[in-house]
């Protein structure tokens, strides 16, 4: 009898605290999915390139991500919206990754290397050989900061790249870079977006684990 009060005065208390502690969505536009891109992103030449994903909340989350928005000639901003828990952990393996572009009235969806709305582009730059005899992207001058903007660092991309990412995108399959240089594991985005790989981020423990845990070893 004891036992089940007790069970009972938890149960209470997980859901009166989930109630209490969920935080407020007041101003932050919801994106339930990839679909939903067009009501956040207006501009007729841009991209989002996730940079962060996160859950607040005690015990019930609330699950955010934060965009990267490049708009083509316009400014960039940073944009957090509200999402599904569903797209929030599809997206995990997809930090560092431009998960919509938008040319006109086409969208496209598939997560690709941040900037390939642009490479192969003649108003934005144009392929160079470098001294090893690669020829590689180069931004104009008007575009100078861009490769800032979408977390290349030191790298530019190759013809043999350009050429792979668009076979990727014909068989409709994400692309990471030649080596798996972009995304979670991936040594460029690692380097460019640190945030994300701090190592609090990972010792986080949720209530929720330490209740389901309290069962499993009373009852």
């Amino acid at each position: 009898m004891y036992k089940f009060f007790l069970y009972s005065m938890l149960m209470i208390l997980y859901l009166g605290l989930a109630k209490a502690l969920s935080p407020s969505e007041l101003g932050v536009q919801y994106l339930q999915n990839e679909k939903a891109f067009s009501k956040v992103i207006k501009a007729p030449l841009a991209t989002a390139i996730l940079v962060d994903t996160h859950a607040t909340g005690f015990l019930i989350k609330t699950y955010y991500q934060k965009y990267r928005v490049i708009s083509g000639y316009d400014s960039v901003e940073e944009v957090i919206v509200r999402t599904s828990k569903e797209f929030a952990k599809k997206n995990l393996a997809n930090i560092g990754l431009s998960l919509y572009r938008r040319i006109d009235d086409k969208e496209e969806f598939l997560p690709l290397p941040p900037g390939s709305l642009y490479i192969g582009n003649r108003e934005f730059g144009e392929w160079k050989m470098n001294k090893k005899g690669d020829m590689k992207w180069r931004f104009n001058k008007s575009f100078k900061n861009f490769p800032k903007y979408l977390g290349w660092g030191n790298f530019r991309p190759t013809e043999e790249f350009y050429q792979q990412m668009r076979a990727s995108v014909t068989l409709n399959q994400p692309f990471y870079g030649l080596k798996n240089e972009f995304g979670p594991k991936g040594r460029i985005t690692q380097e460019n977006f640190p945030h994300f790989f701090k190592d609090e981020r990972m010792k986080k423990v949720e209530m929720k684990t330490l209740l389901i845990e309290y069962f499993k070893e009373n009852f």
